[in-house]
């Protein structure tokens, strides 16, 4: 049942993905392009700031910065 309903999602977008192209002009769909690749390159920075390795250098730095106020506080 859910592999026909899948079927049928894809089905859908792709009637419509088809419809919807052959009524844009040139320029929307070069403009839909530049956002598309600008979306992108957002969201490939985004995941690179919330990669692993900078969440390590950001969780030892806070360790770092705990240690220093605790020494302050005392």
């Amino acid at each position: 049942m859910q592999i026909i309903g899948l079927i049928l999602l894809i089905a859908t977008s792709w009637y419509i993905f088809k419809l919807t192209s052959n009524f844009l002009d040139d320029q929307t769909k070069r403009e839909l392009d530049e956002n598309y690749e600008l979306f992108k390159k957002q969201f490939n920075d985004l995941k690179s700031r919330f990669s692993m390795d900078n969440l390590k250098l950001i969780w030892e730095k806070y360790k770092e910065e705990r240690e220093t106020s605790k020494t302050k506080d005392d």
